[in-house]
């Protein structure tokens, strides 16, 4: 394992419980400030950017959720032989060991309640999995997982194994309920609540340089709720959703108890839900509206949120409809 600027990350996270982080890799390029490209790996594209958190595929139109990072040493068939690791003391939450059950491969989900958000951290395409791993298993920061790969439910070509790594939250508790209630699987949900669908990540390789960089002051709250809001969007209703109760820190309580403004990345993160300070006479229970928009933060081509129609007015799209769902299921 390699722990990355243990100093550093005391600092900036002075009012956490951990103190350091780990690569999840053996890899020290990242450690070392060399630039991405030696150690990020780039799809069968070739295009270093493809490996990259975002709109960073297919020209923009394809999301990726994660950063893949390449490995630094192979067997003689190619393969793989660097170890993967826990990036922070946590517990492990989910574990599939059947490649071909999930695109994400053999994977691991981890959750951070040490942190003052507890985000989760998912480590995919492994190729094994250690044995001495649970469900339930608290584990430290360094703590093999198991070996970089290329499992997954699709072909990942020799040259491109990687290990997919996410930091990110969970919407709902109760994502099984959103799934059933879709009718548009037709696979069993194998994973529960650590489902990729019911996950939703943030730019790691941006965490770890602004936190190496010493640019985060309130921990992942301030990280979060430091990245651009494109949309502040208001669900008129009594219910307090699961998000609210697992992530407290991102919440604000002084409003009205009609509802909750949802402040959303343009892919879908909420980094913040803030009780309604100014209803709408007359509004009803389930009543969702658009309050507020950041125009440059619509400026992309996939995880599309909203439309504009002929008029000119903004529409929600499919795509926020089921994010509601998800989060009030």
């Amino acid at each position: 394992m390699y722990r990355v600027f243990a100093i550093i990350f005391s600092i900036a996270f002075a009012s956490l419980t951990w103190a350091d982080i780990v690569w999840p890799t053996p890899s020290k390029a990242f450690a070392q400030g060399k630039p991405y490209t030696e150690f990020i790996q780039p799809t069968v594209s070739g295009k270093p950017q493809s490996g990259l958190f975002g709109d960073v595929r297919n020209n923009g139109y394809k999301f990726h959720e994660g950063i893949d990072i390449m490995p630094i040493s192979r067997n003689r068939r190619g393969e793989p032989l660097d170890d993967v690791y826990a990036s922070l003391d946590g517990n492990i939450v989910m574990i599939n060991r059947v490649a071909g059950n999930s695109g994400y491969g053999r994977y691991v989900v981890m959750t951070h309640n040490n942190c003052d958000v507890p985000i989760y951290t998912l480590y995919a395409h492994l190729a094994e999995i250690d044995g001495d791993i649970a469900v339930g298993t608290p584990v430290k920061a360094g703590k093999r997982l198991g070996r970089m790969g290329r499992s997954a439910s699709y072909s990942i070509g020799r040259a491109q194994a990687h290990l997919h790594f996410e930091m990110g939250l969970l919407l709902s508790d109760r994502f099984d309920k959103w799934y059933r209630e879709s009718k548009r699987f037709k696979q069993k949900n194998f994973f529960g609540n650590y489902n990729g669908m019911n996950l939703v990540g943030f730019d790691a390789l941006d965490f770890y340089e602004k936190a190496r960089n010493e640019e985060i002051d309130d921990g992942f709250k301030g990280y979060l709720q430091s990245l651009p809001v494109a949309l502040v969007v208001r669900v008129y209703t009594k219910r307090t959703p699961d998000f609210v109760k697992k992530y407290p820190n991102l919440v604000d309580n002084k409003g009205r108890d009609c509802g909750w403004d949802i402040y959303l990345t343009w892919y879908g993160l909420p980094v913040k839900f803030e009780r309604i300070k100014n209803p709408r006479i007359g509004a009803r229970e389930s009543e969702v509206e658009i309050v507020k928009y950041n125009p440059n933060e619509l400026k992309r081509k996939c995880r599309r949120l909203v439309e504009f129609n002929k008029k000119g007015d903004l529409k929600m799209r499919d795509s926020l409809k089921d994010l509601i769902k998800k989060i009030f299921p």
